[in-house]
């Protein structure tokens, strides 16, 4: 099965460069190794009346699986057009991608990924009668196969810039790997069965979903199109050619239901966060006997609401030992547990700790 097809269309950037990431097959098994996982770039020059060398070449790639090692593939070309009048025309491209992935399938894991497009359709003077038109793509994209329920999270920060009569973005997506192989475009325009999200000029987009087992796909990349005549809807110019650079930054973590974060704050040290009870929902929050003989008063908030509250004898007893706290919690949404201790002395620290969905 091929994978970043070298398709292409006069509408460049918005069909033929996303075309280009082409279809993707996944592993049968249940083991998590990405198949057919390729990195790299494709890119289109084309002239329609003056003379130069068009090119439509195949996939510049090199595969890449989920090993922690990282890979990364870079590649560039150019060509003149000439025989129109009032001048000849350049048209140039420049792709680079790198990614780095742990293992997946199950448990926690991390793919991080960066891919840069440059392209640019320039006269050599002020004006050309060159009909010519430069678009490239930057991406990298694999097959897995996920054996229990998994949340995932995709996360794009873009930096781009563009002059004239030129367009790009940056994209990173997961969905179904029969989305994949029937229509790409509607996975990367609209999602299709899974998340994706964008990052233009300065932006960023963060999303997240529980995925059931099953196979799946993920891809990510930069695009960029440039023209000395053509215009995209939303680019209309009157410039004679364009030029445009798109960095994207890319981030798809991993984890299981009700998976927590690491505790943070300054109380951290004295509080012992239980994992999410993803039956009843209860999480425990353990404090030692120290903490205990040194808290004055222990208090919990959920979500910002308020919680248990332990002081004085109900904190310590008789004598002071090791106090568990049970607090509920809902297993359908987000959970953030703050826990605030005053201590004898007066001074004040808290730990919080949050807790992804059990489903």
């Amino acid at each position: 099965m091929t994978l970043f097809s070298a398709r292409h269309t006069v509408a460049g950037i918005s069909l033929g460069a996303l075309a280009a990431l082409g279809l993707v097959s996944v592993p049968s098994t249940a083991h998590a190794a990405v198949e057919e996982g390729q990195i790299g770039g494709v890119h289109s020059i084309s002239g329609w009346n003056c003379d130069g060398d068009a090119t439509g070449v195949d996939p510049d790639t090199l595969p890449w699986t989920d090993n922690n090692v990282p890979v990364s593939k870079g590649t560039s070309a150019s060509s003149t057009f000439t025989g129109g009048e009032g001048g000849s025309a350049v048209a140039a491209i420049s792709t680079n991608a790198s990614i780095t992935s742990s293992p997946l399938g199950a448990g926690p894991a991390t793919i991080t990924g960066t891919a840069t497009a440059s392209a640019s359709a320039l006269p050599s003077g002020s004006e050309t009668d060159c009909d010519v038109n430069a678009n490239a793509s930057a991406m990298a994209q694999g097959g897995f196969t996920l054996s229990e329920p998994t949340w995932v999270t995709v996360s794009a920060t873009g930096q781009g810039q563009r002059q004239g009569r030129a367009f790009g973005t940056s994209l990173v997506g997961i969905s179904s790997a029969e989305l994949f192989d029937s229509s790409l475009e509607n996975f990367l325009f609209f999602g299709g069965d899974g998340l994706m999200v964008s990052a233009g000029n300065r932006g960023s987009a963060t999303s997240s979903t529980l995925l059931q087992p099953g196979k799946y796909a993920v891809a990510f990349g930069s695009f960029a199109y440039a023209a000395t005549m053509d215009n995209l809807p939303g680019t209309l110019s009157t410039a004679v050619g364009g030029s445009a650079t798109y960095t994207g930054n890319f981030k798809i973590e991993f984890a299981k239901p009700g998976s927590s974060s690491p505790v943070s704050g300054k109380g951290a040290s004295k509080v012992l966060f239980g994992e999410r009870d993803c039956v009843g929902g209860n999480v425990a929050v353990n404090l030692s006997k120290k903490t205990v003989k040194k808290a004055k008063r222990v208090a919990i908030r959920v979500n910002g609401a308020a919680g248990p509250v332990l002081g004085g004898k109900k904190l310590k007893g008789r004598h002071p030992k090791a106090k568990t706290i049970l607090v509920p919690t809902s297993v359908t949404g987000v959970t953030k547990v703050k826990v605030k201790i005053t201590l004898e002395n007066g001074r004040r620290v808290q730990a919080t700790r949050s807790y992804l969905p059990c489903k």
